[in-house]
């Protein structure tokens, strides 16, 4: 495989950016340039990576390394605790059909559409 292209520190940024799906406009307002400085920056940017387009350049650049993807901050994990139903409630078992002795039955609604 070749060398990855060379890109400036600012060509970086703004593929950094790039990736993560913010617009010329969006970048520029967060870099503090115009919008036609960032989009020179676009065009070499793909010029140097021979891409085709925006997405096209991202995965080039995930592809040479240019691009790293960072590995997401998991909390650690836990073990997830068995389900305890509070004190008092009733709940149904396996095997017992419908609801649990202190559950209250439904009533049913008339909402005036025809006889009850």
């Amino acid at each position: 495989m070749s060398q990855p292209a060379t890109l400036t520190a600012t060509e970086q940024e703004v593929l950094d950016d790039v990736a993560r799906g913010l617009s010329n406009i969006q970048i520029a307002l967060k870099e503090f340039r115009s919008h036609e400085t960032i989009r020179t920056h676009v065009k070499n940017i793909l010029a140097k990576l021979t891409a085709r387009n925006r997405a096209h350049a991202v995965a080039i650049a995930y592809d040479t390394g240019i691009l790293r993807c960072p590995l997401p901050h998991l909390p650690t994990t836990q073990a997830i605790p068995r389900r305890v139903s509070p004190p008092g409630h009733a709940r149904c078992e396996p095997g017992q059909p419908g609801r649990a002795a202190s559950a209250p039955a439904r009533r049913s609604v008339h909402h005036g559409r025809g006889p009850q």
